[in-house]
């Protein structure tokens, strides 16, 4: 791997990273509606939300939700939202992915 593309993954990294979610109240709004099952931010602060699998895309949920999160955030940055199948989790199938967006603060 080149010098410049690891120097480049690490500032990038620090841009993902460079807003604060307040996830307690993200969570409580996420999951006060009837779509969202699970929520978790993972180590790396992607957003993670647990839906049953309808058959229809969610990548409008997904926008959705990141709007939620700007208005749970401070700073700027971005942050990947992934709308996952719950039922898959819960088979031991891994995380299917039914929708997702970049979320830019």
């Amino acid at each position: 791997m080149k010098a410049w593309v690891v120097v480049a993954a690490v500032l990038l990294a620090g841009v993902a990273q460079a807003q604060q979610i307040d996830e307690a109240r993200l969570r409580a709004e996420i999951m006060s509606g009837d779509t969202a099952k699970d929520f978790m931010i993972t180590d790396s602060g992607a957003v993670y939300v647990g839906v049953l699998d309808n058959g229809s895309d969610r990548d409008g949920y997904a926008r959705y939700v990141c709007e939620v999160a700007k208005g749970n955030a401070s700073g700027s940055g971005s942050r990947l939202i992934k709308i996952i199948d719950i039922a898959a989790v819960s088979r031991g199938d891994g995380f299917k992915e039914l929708g997702s967006h970049r979320c830019q603060f």
